[in-house]
């Protein structure tokens, strides 16, 4: 049991947790343990708690992220806000009521927030400072950074990715750390399961084809490189997603989701949304590189021309499906 929103939850820990690909994972009959997933590491130091989700990494010297709930780190792998995340475990798990008596039926009113409030586009005069983390570690020249308005948020040494509405009006700011691989989001803005990185560039071109992507950094390599490219930032396609793309000039997607088992989760989420609506292609990538990002310039455009068709195949069962890959 875990507690979202003062309601204790039945998540199953363990299956959360297999869903990810981890560096040297091990069971026990209480905890499971691996490499940190926030840091570079060769022994593992970060441990789950698999009753109480409760975490620790023993080896951070970053005391926000030295140990947390399950909530946490959960929204971290999922790559969402902390409320998307209450929200998916809310929807998939219930509610667990242990004693139906005590329940007492409330009659105070609380005023809802408003969905969909736009942040002022002068909270990222704070973050209009350059780091070199995204040159000379990812590859993206200044001219990119500047496009995508990235700056640099010195006070929590963080690289400040801004997303933007396919209008490009502001609704959300990743934050993400040059001393790991920890990122948050800014307090108050939308979930960015609700928007798509990079649509407002798309809309901006009137690009029919682009290639979709799970992180923002992926998306900017590839804008960089001359191809349309939009992120979902998460872990699978949203409805209000899908409707975006649906209502977007795109007719043809080219998927390049990471390199791993969540990428692949994310792809099929993908073709089974989107089959019979576009034409999908898929990018394979080479077994030594996790993302876009890590491959090459030469090693980028070599792949790219072996971009491979996904068959649909209509009138299976009275409907058109993909295959599974």
């Amino acid at each position: 049991m875990i507690t979202v929103r003062s309601y204790e939850i039945p998540v199953k820990i363990r299956d959360e947790i297999e869903r990810y690909e981890w560096r040297r994972p091990r069971w026990t009959e209480k905890n499971f343990i691996a490499c940190s997933p926030f840091r570079d590491e060769r022994n593992p130091s970060f441990a789950i708690h698999l009753e109480r989700g409760v975490w620790l990494d023993s080896g951070s010297d970053d005391p926000v992220w030295k140990k947390g709930e399950f909530v946490k780190l959960l929204s971290w792998m999922r790559n969402e806000t902390f409320e998307e995340t209450e929200d998916y475990l809310l929807q998939e798990y219930g509610i667990s009521i242990a004693n139906p008596d005590s329940l007492v039926l409330s009659l105070e009113l609380k005023e809802q927030k408003k969905p969909g409030l736009l942040l002022d586009p002068a909270v990222l005069q704070e973050f209009l400072f350059r780091h070199p983390y995204l040159e000379e570690q990812r590859g993206i020249g200044e001219r990119y950074q500047r496009a995508f308005h990235i700056g640099y948020d010195r006070k929590s040494q963080a690289i400040t990715l801004p997303w933007f509405d396919k209008s490009g009006r502001l609704v959300n700011v990743k934050f993400r750390s040059v001393r790991g691989k920890m990122f948050w989001y800014f307090p108050g803005g939308q979930p960015v399961r609700n928007h798509i990185y990079g649509l407002h560039a798309v809309h901006k071109q009137n690009a029919d084809w682009a290639f979709i992507v799970e992180s923002e950094i992926d998306a900017i390599t590839l804008w960089q490189a001359g191809f349309p490219a939009i992120a979902l930032g998460g872990a699978h396609l949203s409805k209000q997603q899908r409707n975006l793309l649906l209502q977007s000039p795109l007719h043809r997607l080219v998927l390049a989701t990471d390199n791993d088992q969540a990428g692949r989760r994310i792809a099929q989420d993908i073709i089974d949304q989107m089959g019979g609506f576009m034409e999908l292609e898929r990018l394979q990538l080479p077994d030594h590189v996790k993302d876009v990002n890590d491959l090459s310039k030469v090693e980028l455009f070599q792949i790219i021309g072996g971009v491979k068709t996904i068959p649909f195949l209509p009138n299976v069962g009275g409907f058109g499906c993909y295959p599974n890959n």
